[in-house]
């Protein structure tokens, strides 16, 4: 019986590695011939990523649900290095406290949106309940930083046209799914 049960859980480790292998080769594939250009980077190189992108492809660097005590620094610390910008879209129940590093995040030149207050599907929230969430999250983050956030990124996703009338932000969505959510068993 252990033996049977050891080649089932064998058996399982294998399919999801392929399964994710398989992920990660789409999203490879994706983004292979991307241009990585720093933020400092020189009118030259400017112009080049301008003519190489004038299309519709576009890639945006953004992390959700900051701010984290520890690694919030550490990564603004690393994007400072390399002359890199991005977008936080803040989680507002985890800014109370860490106002300095959102503080720091506006300094370093970093967009900073709104991802709501708590993490909840906003489109399964009523929309004063949605609606509160957001203008929660707006007001803490402007009395931090003096900017009105005008980026809402949905946690999940979740979003629909009935909210849409309700905020005069820009809904910020993906289209290229890292499966960083995915949980790993271990």
């Amino acid at each position: 019986m252990k033996i049977r049960w050891k080649l089932a859980c064998l058996l399982a480790v294998i399919v999801l590695d392929i399964v994710f292998a398989g992920a990660l080769f789409f999203n490879y594939s994706k983004a292979k011939n991307t241009l990585f250009l720093p933020a400092d980077a020189g009118g030259e190189a400017k112009e080049e990523v301008r003519e190489q992108f004038s299309g519709s492809k576009q890639i945006a660097l953004t992390f959700d649900d900051g701010p984290h005590s520890v690694y919030t620094p550490l990564l603004l610390d690393g994007l400072r290095k390399r002359g890199v910008h991005a977008t936080f879209f803040l989680l507002g129940e985890n800014v109370k406290g860490k106002e300095a590093i959102v503080k720091q995040m506006q300094e370093d030149g970093h967009l900073i949106g709104n991802h709501g207050y708590s993490h909840v599907q906003m489109s399964r929230e009523a929309v004063a309940n949605a609606c509160e969430q957001i203008e929660e999250n707006n007001k803490q983050i402007e009395a931090i930083t003096g900017v009105r956030p005008q980026y809402l990124r949905p946690p999940y996703g979740s979003w629909n046209e009935e909210l849409e009338c309700t905020t005069n932000m820009t809904v910020v969505l993906w289209d290229v799914d890292t499966f960083d959510t995915v949980r790993q068993i271990s």
